[in-house]
């Protein structure tokens, strides 16, 4: 029988994001970066980087297109935003081995060639296959073999994360 645990609710997704949408903007005045260009990973890394964005554009005072990014296949010019010269953050729900992450920060890179790129994850659950680490991260959930999580969406919005546990 599997266990269920609430790691996080809507509120806390927001205040997470929110958090993490500080340290964006602090590296990009730092840095004195020029365009940012906001690519969600499939479905949920999508929802995820929209509520991102939406911090992003309180704290910034313009407005930021999210792009969602589903990674499949080849990557083309077509199924990618111009990331020539700009700061590129991948923004994904979950990252777990990297493979997912792995793939499109490989399609980027071969299609254009970005200032920097920056990897975000609501939540980090370690065990990386690929030579990756998350640059922004919610919150960090070791986890053991058999036990998975998964951001729960509802509408297309993020609802809550949760662990699924073996007994």
């Amino acid at each position: 029988m599997k266990k269920q645990i609430v790691l996080m609710d809507r509120a806390r997704m927001e205040r997470t994001l929110k958090r993490m949408a500080i340290q964006v903007w602090e590296r990009i005045n730092k840095e004195n970066e020029g365009e940012m260009v906001l690519i969600g990973l499939n479905e949920r890394g999508e929802a995820t980087a929209r509520l991102l964005g939406e911090s992003l554009e309180e704290l910034m005072g313009t407005d930021i297109e999210v792009y969602r990014y589903d990674v499949q296949g080849k990557a083309s010019k077509s199924s990618l935003p111009d990331c020539n010269d700009k700061f590129v953050l991948l923004v994904d729900d979950v990252i777990f081995s990297g493979k997912t992450m792995f793939s499109a920060l490989s399609a980027v890179c071969s299609v254009y060639e970005p200032e920097s790129i920056e990897i975000a994850a609501l939540l980090d659950r370690g065990h990386r296959k690929y030579p990756l680490r998350t640059d922004l991260m919610g919150i960090k959930v070791p986890t053991k073999p058999g036990e998975h999580i998964e951001v729960m969406l509802k509408d297309g919005n993020l609802s809550q994360a949760i662990l699924f546990k073996n007994n």
